[in-house]
Parts: structure tokens; sequence; C-alpha cells
């Protein structure tokens, strides 16, 4: 009988699942993390309306030396309403990295697939872990196939950003109950364009449900034009169960950190947050634009910035895939960059669906990685 066994998460795992080491998230010149208190369990479930939590639990001292999680949400797949896989955290102990319980995992992972709920799963790997990416591209036994589809940047923009630039043709405006059915049309007439983009339905938001776990109709902000939407985007905050937290900061800047905390005080600026502390964020999400327009888009993220600069936040979390045309119109706010990997996972059972995506610009929303 195997040391190991793999298994569904229990509730009296929580404690020690929020306990394991987290890997950082490396992006330009420091390192943080996300962490998920005051549950784990609870803080994953944004990640899709179904969550399946994989432990490995090593019998002999009940810890938990790996964990995995199969998640299912609702996004437009080739313009159509469909579920849609991911698989998250993948995370081994590294005393059993050179063992077989990766193998191990991803057969509970298929057998939990079996359920027939979704036959494409997304999942995205640092671009700097290259040992990881070849491990999972390397086709080994058990391995389902791993096809690399491009590069997706998770982007902190700093706050404040300075004057907000709203053209006068436009007006951006927080949303409320009345709104839901004409954010609900535009995120699908524009989603439908993207490849993955979260399908929306007002009622989920007025139902609480836990995937969209503190995000409210206020949180939606539109952009009018001549009194018709153009635009919409939210600034969702999850620091009630998902913390960003600063692990330390890289290379020159770790050097200068010493240096730089008086210069600040000397300029007036706020202090440099020190390793170890909370950083006040929050994500820009479910943004959806006509004809992918750049002046709507700088709109609503200047205007989305403003507010979360009022509600105490130092950055504004988005992500966007690198054949995103908006893209190239957040580097003028000089953005922290973390670059990861996107790829599409499936099963032998999944290959001709795959053949049948169309080359759409992936859409994948940062705020339920």
């Amino acid at each position: 009988m195997s040391r190991f066994v793999i298994e569904l998460a229990k509730p009296s795992d929580d404690p020690l699942l929020q306990q394991l080491e987290v890997e950082p998230i490396r992006a330009s010149s420091v390192a943080v993390s996300l962490r998920a208190r005051p549950s784990f369990l609870q803080a994953v479930r944004v990640q899709g309306a179904i969550s399946q939590i994989g432990v490995i639990r090593d019998t002999q001292t009940g810890r938990i030396v790996g964990w995995g999680i199969r998640a299912i949400r609702s996004a437009y797949v080739n313009g159509r309403a469909a579920n849609l896989g991911y698989l998250g955290g993948l995370w081994l102990d590294p005393s059993v990295r050179s063992g077989t319980l990766l193998a191990r995992m991803f057969q509970t992972f298929y057998q939990l697939h079996r359920d027939r709920q979704s036959q494409l799963y997304l999942t995205s790997i640092p671009e700097e872990a290259s040992q990881l990416r070849e491990l999972f591209t390397s086709g080994r036994a058990g391995l389902p196939y791993y096809e690399d589809v491009g590069r997706y940047y998770a982007l902190g923009l700093r706050l404040p950003m300075g004057k907000r630039h709203v053209p006068k043709a436009l007006e951006v405006t927080p949303a409320d109950d009345a709104h839901l059915q004409q954010i609900e049309q535009c995120l699908s007439q524009q989603g439908t364009r993207r490849q993955f983009f979260p399908c929306f339905i007002a009622n989920d938001l007025l139902s609480g449900l836990p995937h969209l776990r503190d995000l409210r109709p206020k949180d939606f902000y539109l952009a009018l034009e001549q009194g018709q939407v153009v635009g919409v985007a939210a600034l969702w905050n999850q620091t009630a169960f998902r913390q960003l937290v600063l692990e330390g900061y890289r290379g020159w800047r770790g050097l200068m950190h010493g240096l730089l905390q008086p210069i600040r005080r000397w300029l007036g600026k706020p202090p440099q947050f020190q390793p170890g502390q909370e950083i006040p964020y929050r994500f820009l999400s479910f943004l959806a634009l006509q004809a992918d327009r750049p002046d709507v888009f700088r709109a609503l993220v200047d205007t989305l910035a403003e507010k979360a600069t009022e509600e105490g936040a130092r950055y504004l979390l988005i992500g966007l895939h690198e054949k995103e045309p908006l893209l190239a119109h957040l580097w003028r706010y000089r953005p922290y960059v973390h670059c990861r990997r996107l790829y599409l996972v499936y099963w032998d059972d999944g290959i001709e669906f795959r053949r049948s995506l169309q080359d759409l610009v992936p859409y994948v929303e940062l705020a339920t990685l």
C-alpha cells in the first residue's frame, strides 16, 4: 500500500492548506504572493462555479505534500456559452517531486474529468519556470496534452496614477441594480468576440454565488457615449479573502530599498512596503469594449484607478493575453509585469474539440486565477 493517498480536500484540511509554502509571483523588481485568509477552501471558489481540490496526503505524518484544483466555469468558446475547465495550483513538496505523485494526481483529475463537465481546460505557468513547463509538456505517461497558446501578462498598475483622462464625448459612471441588464448585454456582445471570456448572468451577481464573491452591481462601471453603453469594466475587491503580500524586492530594488525610504519621506511620498506586509489592491475585471476602442479603454482604466485609489488601494491588477490589442495601451502606465504562459489542456476525448477552436483573441480573467 502506498504511503501517499490522493483525495478531495476536507473542511478539516483548510488550516493545513493555508500553511503550505506559497510560490512567489515575480513581477519586475518585486516578488509578491496571494494568500487565502481566512479560508483557503472558500477563496479558491472564485475559480469556477464548480471547484474541486485534490490533496496528496502522507499517511504516516498526516501532512499535505501536494495539491491541485480543478474548476469549471461558464465562458464563451467560439462565441457560444460553454463549460470551460481550469487546472490550478498543482504544487508538490520538494521532497516528493521526483516520484510518480504528479502522474497519480493527473489520474485523479482524469477520474474527475469523466463527469464530462468540460472537454477543455486552461492553465497558466510562470514563463520563468522553464523546468516546470518542460515537465508538463513532456508527454510523460499519465499527463494530458499541454498546448502553449502564448504569453499572458499579469500587470500591476501603480496608484495613484495622476489626472484622469476621459474624452468629452464619453461619460464613465458607476452602475447599480437597474443597469444589470445593460451590463449583461454589453459583456455578452463584446465577450463573444474573445475566446474564453467569462459568461456573465445578472441573476448570478444578485444571488451572491461563491465564484462572484464580493462583486456587487455598484462595482461595475459603464462607459457611455450619447447615452449608449460602449464599454464595461468592474473593480473587484477580493482583499477580504485573498491578500496580496510583499515577499521581497529583487535586483537593484533590493539593494536600494534601505536608501530609498528616507528619500521618499523627503519627497512626501508614501513609504515603500516592507517584506511580509499586505498590499492593498483591486482587480480590474470583466473588461468589454465596443470595437476595442482605445479612448474608451483609457477612460475606464483611469476612472477605476481613481476609484481604487480613493478606496485605499495601491495597485490595480489586470491580466491580458499577448494578442490582446488593448495591451499596448497599458505600457504608458509603466506597470509591474509578471509573464505567464497560457496552455490548453485536454485528454484524448478533447482532441476534436480542440481542433474546432476558432482563432480568437484569448481573454482570461485574472481575478479568477
